[in-house]
């Protein structure tokens, strides 16, 4: 998602915690037809993530909760965007029904993605060489975190939710103007700012609680997404947008 048509730029008007329950997993922007299921949904998963934390969080149902998510995630979106599953879709429900019930699928990956490099990061705390300062670890953590929520939040909210959940590509058009490309926001010095600077926060994470194989997941979930974009987003972009 490095590139924004201009009425992204000019129609993005949410709130930040709207962007925030958004890229985590829960769209309020979206109408109201679809508002309570979606509030109920977040709402299970979360109680259902809280009573599952003390089976989740031993090591080795963490690393394959992370894996299946991983999969799940990185392969169904994959499979839905880049393969016959968006078109099948819109063929059973129409193309609106179709990318509501797409887009809660998404959510809910979005929730489980952020949380399973939680629990391999408290599986696995306390896990860095005994060579790396506390105060160093804390220190470079914090400020991760810090710029890598400010980068998700800002790219996010220039950009639009509804290019966070990748409705053109669920679409198979532009959406909206589409008559030229332009460079906004952090788009203006970063090529990709959602899934490079926007990803540093699990990094932050990872080292705050010392934990090596918590970096090891960030690393991995930010690969796929990178995989994400090279196979099926990029080809996306320049069939729809660059290429006249």
């Amino acid at each position: 998602m490095h590139t924004i048509t201009a009425a992204a730029t000019r129609t993005t008007a949410w709130r930040w915690p709207v962007i925030l329950l958004g890229i985590s997993g829960l769209r309020l922007d979206r109408g109201t037809r679809y508002r309570p299921a979606r509030l109920l949904l977040f709402v299970l998963t979360a109680a259902l993530y809280y009573l599952l934390t003390p089976v989740l969080t031993t090591p080795a149902v963490a690393t394959a909760y992370a894996a299946t998510v991983w999969l799940l995630y990185y392969g169904g979106l994959s499979l839905t965007l880049g393969g016959p599953g968006r078109t099948a879709l819109i063929a059973r429900f129409g193309e609106d029904r179709a990318y509501a019930l797409y887009e809660v699928a998404l959510g809910v990956l979005f929730m489980n993605q952020g949380f399973a490099q939680a629990v391999v990061i408290y599986a696995y705390g306390d896990s860095l060489p005994a060579a790396v300062p506390s105060w160093a670890a804390y220190a470079a953590g914090a400020a991760l975190m810090a710029v890598g929520t400010f980068y998700k939040l800002w790219a996010a909210r220039t950009a639009g939710l509804d290019t966070y959940y990748c409705r053109d590509m669920f679409m198979g058009r532009p959406i909206g103007d589409a008559s030229e490309l332009v460079v906004a926001g952090p788009y203006r010095h970063l090529r990709n700012p959602m899934y490079g600077a926007g990803n540093l926060h699990a990094y932050g994470w990872a080292l705050w609680s010392h934990s090596l194989e918590g970096l090891a997941v960030a690393a991995a979930f930010q690969l796929g997404i990178y995989l994400f974009y090279h196979l099926c987003e990029r080809p996306f972009i320049e069939r729809a947008y660059v290429r006249k």
